[in-house]
């Protein structure tokens, strides 16, 4: 077709590059399987927060503190909840929580998708 170029012949660089790409993908795949949501009202500390090969340790101070936390494995269907009774006798709280849940699960349905175009456009550039 005119103006567009045909894809290039691969080599050691682009093999090289290619399997770079699908490691930190799968790397991506295996991290995004569990959703986790978690919900602090008051004095926290968050341990590992930044790393996403580490679960993150949430320690809420003693006092007067409030915490809802929702995890799935979203392969096996797992789930694991915790609330502080704050949560459910106080509907504003409950709210709080439930639209960061749906703000997360939008988030993730994004991240599978521009994963999903990722990988169909490097599978295409492999079978170039």
């Amino acid at each position: 077709m005119p103006g567009i170029d045909p894809p290039a012949a691969p080599n050691d660089q682009t093999t090289s590059l290619l399997a770079k790409a699908y490691q930190q993908l799968a790397k991506i795949i295996d991290e995004i399987v569990v959703l986790r949501v978690t919900t602090v009202v008051g004095a926290v500390t968050a341990t590992n927060a930044a790393d996403p090969g580490t679960a993150t340790t949430i320690t809420v101070a003693p006092e007067g503190q409030l915490v809802a936390h929702y995890a799935v494995n979203t392969a096996l269907g797992d789930a694991n909840i915790v609330i502080s009774k704050g949560f459910l006798e106080d509907d504003a709280l409950a709210r709080l929580h439930a639209q960061a849940l749906t703000d997360s699960r939008a988030i993730r349905k994004e991240s599978i998708e521009m994963l999903r175009s990722a990988i169909e456009s490097i599978l295409g550039h492999a079978k170039g």
